[in-house]
């Protein structure tokens, strides 16, 4: 195996000019850094992991997991959870993890916002670019700061991070309309639903890639099926019962759902009521411990899950390799599998 020394001489530079080239610090002419990646791969020069988790320690690298949280984010939760558990495993490296939790429900003030900003000061950062602007204004500060990033559930290219990790929510709309597909044996009317406070729900990326997805594989696979509409539920059980009544008023048809972006899931139970004694296909995203209960229920006829626990733990396990073995991430977008349930799981 060759060492530091070996790569060095084989490259005609100090072993403190291949530190710099392989963990990105300082300033090093183009010219040289060529040689030196050039010397790293003729010899297969493998670094001494056990060694460099060592230095971690004395390096007292900090990572920072930004998330949301809120009464309608029951998904981020999970999501945090698999992140804290990889915090557990990182800080035995002696990798610290500071978590950045912004609360949807409960906004910080301006000045809130600019004390935990100005307090930032971590290596490396994972974050959701949420339309939230402390959020935003966090991410910026990386950027100023040159730190890598990572960006899990959505996706931002307009900031410069590493890499995003989280669902292909275009397949996942192409998987629910294949759901949808193997119900409709006799015609459907669906309606595409989601919860959000604003029009701006309709404009996310997760709802709108989910959309164009499901509607592109119904027109080119399922002709049967017949999408009556697209809907916007507010935040609260009072407004859901109303908004699908109104719609079941122009619509009395309507014997399916596609519903996008379900919040807490309290949504399934009001659509259940409003619609009465109608049979109706109810396909959704995400799988937490209430989706569960709906499905054992019948509520939900399927739903989509986007493995939040991968979610949470890659995005760290990335930020690390990154600063501790100079690995830069083999990928762009790291999709996490998309898994169907449906009741019978759990029965």
């Amino acid at each position: 195996m060759a060492t530091l020394r070996q790569v060095a001489e084989r490259a005609g530079v100090s072993r403190r000019t291949v530190d710099r080239v392989m963990n990105h610090r300082g300033t090093v002419k183009p010219e040289t850094a060529e040689r030196v990646r050039e010397a790293l791969i003729e010899l297969n020069y493998q670094p001494d992991q056990a060694g460099q988790a060592l230095a971690a320690k004395k390096k007292k690298i900090r990572l920072a997991f930004c998330s949301v949280k809120g009464q309608a984010a029951v998904l981020h939760e999970e999501i945090r959870q698999g992140a804290m558990r990889k915090a557990r495993e990182l800080e035995k490296l002696g990798i610290s993890v500071d978590f950045y939790t912004i609360d949807r429900d409960c906004p910080l003030t301006e000045a809130e916002a600019k004390h935990l900003v100005e307090g930032f000061g971590c290596d490396g950062l994972a974050a959701i670019p949420y339309e939230d602007p402390t959020i935003r204004q966090l991410i910026c500060k990386a950027e100023s700061l040159n730190i890598p990033m990572v960006f899990y559930n959505v996706d931002n290219d307009s900031f410069k991070r590493s890499c995003y990790v989280g669902c292909d929510y275009n397949k996942a709309g192409r998987l629910a309309a294949g759901l949808m597909g193997m119900c409709a044996e006799s015609g459907l009317k669906a309606g595409i639903f989601t919860v959000g406070g604003s029009d701006a729900a309709f404009r996310s990326p997760n709802y709108h890639d989910r959309v164009n997805g499901f509607e592109k594989e119904i027109a080119e696979k399922f002709p049967q099926i017949e999408i009556v509409g697209q809907y916007l539920l507010g935040w609260d059980i009072f407004d859901y019962y109303d908004t699908v009544k109104r719609v079941l008023h122009q619509q009395p048809d309507m014997n399916a759902v596609y519903l996008v972006n379900p919040g807490d899931y309290s949504v399934c139970r009001a659509i259940k009521k409003a619609m009465e004694h109608k049979t109706i296909k109810l396909i959704t995203n995400d799988v937490t411990a209430e989706a569960i209960a709906l499905l054992k229920e019948g509520i939900i006829s399927a739903a989509i899950s986007q493995d939040p626990e991968r979610q949470g733990s890659l995005p760290l396990d990335l930020l690390f390799e990154q600063l501790v073995f100079a690995k830069n991430p083999e990928q762009e977008k790291y999709y996490t599998d998309l898994q169907i349930y449906i009741p019978q799981n759990f029965t």
